[in-house]
């Protein structure tokens, strides 16, 4: 059970291994669901407004974008909906040079059709016509020497493991820098959050009814985007708490910054398993994408991914370099299953992949493995800001990537002429070489370059 520094105690969440809705292996596609990227000719002839989505539980009623080998294939399956991923880029002033929209982007569209009809099959059909550049599923995603005087700071481990107290000597961070959470929301009237909060929005759209896995059911808010992305899970408040909160305020946690901005994205919605009422966060891949891109283009620097999942998605890759084209340092987990396998977005290219350590800097049993792995960063007993303004300890490698966000930000705050290149090369360059054994490599496979070290990073610039 998590411990709280209020005594109170939080809903049985999911541990960092063991407790996945979808475990390794098995199939994470929606039913009824497919994305869609038509090549830039066919993305010109659609003659419909199709919308960004449904709006506060209005559901779209457009079936159909006016392509005729498009729509007959949507007629066949039974569509439901077409909604567009991304809106269009906003209109250019005048005077200023036009930029094109990407068109990876602005041709992805989310079609749900008829759960009965096999998805496989459909994804088939769609991706034999000219119009279409990819079909693919969508698919699930899942939740992955300055001393303050915070009273629970000297239960934060990690924080002074990867040298936070030197690097505030240096920085503590700066509100021109913001860090989007992607994730299950913030509390968003958490006192040690609330005033670094901004304006953020809900992108969770499964639908009227989605279907969960067996043994489980969604609960609270899971359709209709809006801008109030409050958590109903705890996972998203307990990651904003470690990359940014109040601080040396004689009150609660200690951030790695202490005045960087936090955007709270919210795209996983609450689910419950009904056998031991353990909560999770589990989201599509395609609201994950939205996010992504609304999270550039409203300002952030940093973007933190504490979820993931197996089999990549074209849109989730295209949102990702979207980010990194943006100039973005992109920081995702590497996932629980103590494995060597690939996780997404963590295995994206330009991601910075975050692995998770014990107090001991040995790998953490549930950290997934892989040459994608950038870094690490404690992930273990870690203790940060709770729902219902409370505090908890969680394990795992979401608890592992916001360090590495938050370091990421303070470098942008310490000097903020690095590009995101810049700052992707001063973490592997900084780090605390880490092996499991004498004879291996680094970077290796377990551990990345190693340990992140903050103070480390800032003294380099």
């Amino acid at each position: 059970m998590p411990e709280h520094g209020n005594g109170k105690h939080p809903p049985t969440q999911a541990s960092a291994q063991g407790y996945r809705a979808f475990p390794p292996g098995q199939d994470n596609q929606i039913p009824g669901e497919v994305l869609v990227k038509m090549e830039p000719e066919a993305a010109r002839r659609v003659s419909v407004a199709v919308p960004t989505g449904p709006v506060r539980g209005a559901f779209a009623e457009v079936t159909g974008v006016g392509v005729e080998s498009l729509d007959r294939v949507f007629r066949d399956i039974g569509v439901r909906s077409v909604t567009r991923l991304h809106p269009p880029s906003p209109p250019t002033p005048a005077g200023i040079m036009a930029v094109a929209e990407p068109s990876e982007l602005g041709a992805a569209y989310r079609v749900r059709f008829d759960p009965a009809q096999d998805t496989s099959r459909v994804v088939q059909r769609l991706s034999s016509l000219e119009e279409v550049s990819v079909a693919e599923p969508n698919r699930w995603r899942e939740q992955a020497s300055v001393i303050p005087n915070d009273p629970l700071f000297a239960q934060q481990w990690g924080l002074k493991r990867i040298n936070c107290p030197q690097a505030w000597e240096r920085s503590r961070g700066s509100a021109s820098v913001t860090v989007g959470v992607i994730d299950t929301g913030v509390d968003l009237d958490h006192p040690e959050l609330a005033p670094l909060l901004r304006q953020g929005k809900d992108f969770v759209n499964l639908g009227p009814n989605p279907v969960a896995q067996p043994g489980w059911v969604f609960e609270g808010d899971f359709m209709g985007v809006d801008a109030t992305p409050q958590d109903e899970v705890g996972h998203g408040t307990h990651v904003a708490g470690t990359i940014a909160c109040r601080s040396d305020n004689h009150e609660g946690v200690t951030g790695v910054t202490w005045e960087c901005g936090l955007l709270p994205v919210r795209v996983l919605a609450r689910i419950r398993r009904l056998s031991d009422n353990l909560v999770s966060g589990v989201g599509s891949a395609a609201d994950i994408a939205t996010g992504i891109r609304w999270a550039v283009d409203h300002g952030a620097r940093v973007l933190n991914l504490s979820l993931g999942g197996e089999m990549a998605t074209d849109v989730e890759s295209d949102a990702i370099a979207y980010a990194v084209s943006h100039d973005v340092v992109v920081v995702a987990a590497m996932g629980n299953d103590g494995e060597q396998v690939e996780s997404f977005p963590a295995a994206f290219p330009d991601v910075v992949a975050v692995g998770a350590t014990d107090p001991l800097d040995h790998k953490a049993s549930f950290s997934n493995t892989g040459s994608h792995i950038s870094v690490s960063a404690p992930g273990v007993n870690i203790l940060s800001t709770y729902l219902n303004d409370t505090f908890a300890t969680l394990n795992g490698t979401s608890m592992a990537t916001p360090h590495v966000a938050g370091v990421a930000a303070l470098l942008l705050s310490h000097a903020s002429g690095l590009s995101a290149r810049d700052v992707r090369q001063i973490l592997h360059d900084t780090a605390k070489p880490l092996r499991g054994d004498p004879g291996d490599p680094v970077p290796n496979d377990d551990f990345g370059f190693g340990l992140v070290d903050a103070d480390a990073a800032l003294a380099f610039v």
